[in-house]
């Protein structure tokens, strides 16, 4: 009886300092210390800035049937692995824009004349050695295409004329302005690449040449407005290029008697203006 107390009493023992159980014969113990996760971090700059940007794209003095190059740069600034850019079209807006100016001031009136209605706010009555008479403070052509009665070339048309485009036609700038985005993508493989090879900050006519450029948007502003459009894979700390081309097309009056003056209903486009926004969206989700 008293070894079989005492065999348990020993047991016990070697159990409560840690040598009971199976015994190995060797052991070996490595510690892995300071590990941790740390969320990356995403920077888009659209020609090496951050918001708030400006406006990109910006020409005056446009006419019909010439196209306007634009070039954006995009880089990501960030130490992520790269990311999805995507590209907005938004608040579209057409403006009645029409002033003239003399000597780096609005155009002045000669307080006589009738043009169209009332002298509108802001012009101011002619002085000595300034512009004088009937459509000084206005285009005629514009009036003419918008309103009628007047000659285009040796025709007249008439207020009631088909072609009539109507009075202060700013909204059709919009309608008749064709936008084209092309990014560069040299093995479309949706990964952007970077087509200034010289690295001088520009993408000339040689180099853009030597690019495959793929349209990813193209259509009438009014029709692209709202629209989201993936432009494909920003790699971190990598260029991309953006080609944007704006093309005025002309307006077609098609029962014009004269081939050579048959587009003048596109004098009622005459100093108008379209504004529009441009987000760019730069994101790590898959879709």
């Amino acid at each position: 009886m008293r070894s079989s107390v005492l065999s348990v009493v020993v047991v016990s023992a070697l159990v409560a300092a840690g040598l009971g159980g199976t015994f190995a014969g060797f052991v070996d113990t490595e510690i892995s210390e300071g590990n941790f996760y740390q969320a990356g971090i995403l920077d888009l700059l659209v020609n090496g800035k951050n918001d708030p940007m400006g406006a990109k794209l910006q020409y005056t003095h446009g006419k019909p049937c010439v196209s306007t190059d634009f070039w954006i740069d995009v880089y990501n600034w960030g130490v992520c692995q790269g990311g999805n850019l995507w590209m907005h079209i938004k608040d579209v807006v057409s403006t009645e824009a029409g002033r003239k100016d003399h000597m780096g001031r609005p155009y002045v009136y000669d307080g006589v004349s009738i043009v169209g209605g009332g002298i509108p706010d802001g012009y101011r009555v002619a002085r000595v050695g300034e512009p004088m008479g009937a459509g000084v403070w206005s285009s005629e052509p514009e009036k003419i295409a918008e309103v009628g009665d007047g000659m285009v070339g040796q025709y007249y048309v008439g207020p009631t004329h088909p072609c009539l485009m109507g009075e202060d036609y700013a909204s059709g700038i919009a309608d008749r302005l064709d936008v084209l985005v092309q990014v560069c993508d040299d093995g479309r493989d949706g990964i952007l690449d970077d087509a200034d090879d010289n690295g001088d900050g520009e993408v000339d006519a040689v180099e853009r040449a030597r690019h495959t450029w793929v349209t990813v948007m193209s259509g009438r502003l009014a029709n692209v407005a709202c629209t989201k459009k993936y432009l494909g894979f920003l790699p971190t700390q990598q260029y991309g290029w953006i080609h944007v081309d704006v093309h005025l097309r002309r307006i077609l009056c098609p029962d014009w008697p004269d081939t050579q003056t048959r587009y003048w209903p596109s004098n009622a486009l005459q100093g108008d203006r379209a504004t529009w926004s441009m987000m760019f969206e730069l994101t790590t989700d898959p879709t």
